[in-house]
């Protein structure tokens, strides 16, 4: 937050879910805390987790795209990335706590997720290129 400029709109619209899930979350990890091997405690925990960084990635999106970013952009878009990375890693969670009654330990590695899912989520990025993250020349040339 430290790093925007002005609050657009979007980003406001997709403050107001994040913050409701942030104050949900003390719900699912009560559940978790009793139940930690139910599949629908891992559920409803990942899901709540998955739900918040996603509305995480849509605030770091919408704050590179729409360029009240103060700071660097593309480091903006990484850490995006990086949290893209991270909700996947919850929604694996997901799926996997129905087959695998000890899938929270993946929780665990969520960081790592991070750190090496971002640069994977990166790359399609740099493929697609943004007008706006394109230098101009400068006129006459």
């Amino acid at each position: 937050m430290d790093q925007i400029r002005v609050l657009p709109p979007p980003f406001a619209f997709w403050h107001a879910p994040f913050l409701l899930l942030v104050a949900f979350l003390p719900f699912p990890t009560a559940v978790i805390g009793s139940a930690l091997t139910n599949p629908m405690a891992q559920t409803l925990f990942a899901g709540t987790m998955a739900g918040i960084v996603f509305c995480e990635v849509a605030l770091k999106e919408v704050s590179a795209d729409g360029g009240p970013v103060i700071g660097d952009v593309v480091q903006a878009r990484r850490h995006a990335d990086a949290s893209w990375a991270v909700g996947f890693w919850f929604v694996l969670s997901l799926g996997l706590a129905w087959v695998f009654p000890y899938a929270y330990v993946l929780w665990f590695l969520a960081p790592l997720a991070a750190g090496y899912g971002g640069p994977l989520v990166t790359r399609p990025r740099a493929r697609r290129t943004d007008p706006h993250d394109e230098e101009t020349p400068p006129p006459g040339s």
